[in-house]
């Protein structure tokens, strides 16, 4: 078993969402955390879910789907999926369950379709056969609008208590200006039906000055996407360029800034706007600089770990500060603090909740997927 000790960051800049950035304090736990495999079989998993039984979905993101039955050992193969555009950053990425998935047994998936030449996000709906090897009936529900690169799609999904369901949309990389224009998918969150209607009381619903799909704009790259049912708050972690990496709560026909604000940089160093927040623009609940790549996002809501129920959990993949899971120091709905754990170890895709409370880590390349264990610090 691999035991590791949280590191304290150096001091975290954050910004309080609507304010100024003001300076947050390290966080600290009293123990230690240790990382358990469970999946060792798995490569570049990108997004997974537990079954209400503890039984395991994942994506690869070039392998597709996969079931572990009991959430340890060996994956299988799930066949139904449609062919993925596979290039760059695409291809078998978000995944879901219905609410009211003990009912129905419906997954949703989000996925790269297209081509080189036009490609974008997509998400499929579908039942798991009983014995976990195959999607049945699959329809299509949403296909964002088309763009010729093979980076940044977003691509999590989130249901609300309401029924509906966020979609996270990255920008294209090169489309960056199109996410300050709300008539366009680029750099949004949309929200749509679990059928893929467009619910009558989104902000641009009427399609007058923004797409009737799109809830939220002035997005990156959205990859870590969280919904609360106890408070009905949506929280995302988006992708800055070179840092300005950020956390946001997230409401109806807000504009979150990109590009006309940000605290990062180009990748060369290169100014993209001096200006960090401006009229009529969401200021982050807290950022990143330098950069982690933060990627899944989830709330811990069980007792496993001391003094850690309400934090916000986000995996980080890249940059100076990156290959670590951040814990989020949430009180009263504000981030008060920041602690980094396995710092280095790990360039960490995706968290999740499992049904037993405990966290669940999958990597970026080949490492596979790990239980967070609790251990007595020595």
């Amino acid at each position: 078993m691999r035991h590791l000790t949280p590191i304290i960051p150096l001091t975290l800049l954050a910004a309080a969402c609507g304010g100024p950035a003001e300076t947050t304090p390290a966080a600290t736990s009293d123990f230690e955390v240790a990382l358990t495999p469970i999946v060792e079989e798995a490569e570049w998993p990108w997004g997974m879910t537990f079954l209400p039984n503890g039984d395991l979905l994942f994506t690869e993101k070039e392998g597709g789907l996969k079931f572990v039955a009991g959430g340890e050992g060996a994956p299988s193969a799930v066949s139904g999926l449609p062919e993925a555009y596979v290039e760059g950053q695409a291809g078998y990425l978000g995944i879901t369950l219905d609410p009211d998935f003990e009912s129905n047994r419906l997954v949703y998936i989000a996925y790269s379709k297209g081509d080189d030449a036009a490609n974008a996000t997509a998400v499929i709906k579908g039942r798991l056969s009983d014995d976990a090897s195959a999607l049945e009936n699959v329809e299509e529900i949403f296909w964002a609008d088309a763009r010729d690169t093979a980076y940044h799609y977003g691509a999590r999904l989130q249901f609300a208590n309401d029924g509906t369901l966020f979609v996270s949309l990255g920008e294209g990389f090169k489309y960056m200006k199109d996410s300050q224009d709300p008539t366009n998918t680029h750099g949004k969150i949309v929200r749509i039906n679990a059928d893929g209607s467009i619910p009558a009381d989104n902000p641009f619903a009427d399609g007058e000055n923004g797409k009737p799909s799109v809830y939220s704009y002035g997005h990156r790259n959205v990859q870590g996407l969280y919904y609360d049912p106890e408070t009905d708050t949506l929280y995302e972690t988006e992708h800055g360029p070179k840092g300005g990496d950020e956390l946001n709560l997230v409401t109806p026909g807000t504009n979150y800034g990109w590009p006309k604000i940000t605290y990062g940089v180009n990748y060369d160093g290169t100014i993209i706007t001096n200006e960090t927040e401006a009229e009529g623009m969401a200021q982050p609940m807290t950022y990143w600089v330098p950069s982690i790549a933060p990627s899944g996002l989830v709330m811990l809501t069980s007792d496993v770990y001391p003094g850690w129920k309400g934090d916000l959990f986000t995996g980080g993949m890249n940059g100076p500060a990156g290959l670590e899971l951040t814990r989020i120091d949430m009180e009263n709905g504000e981030v008060v603090g920041r602690e980094s754990l396995f710092d280095g170890e790990y360039a960490i895709r995706d968290v999740v909740q499992g049904p037993d409370g405990h966290l669940y880590v999958a990597t970026k390349d080949f490492d596979g997927i790990f239980r967070v264990d609790p251990v007595e610090a020595e």
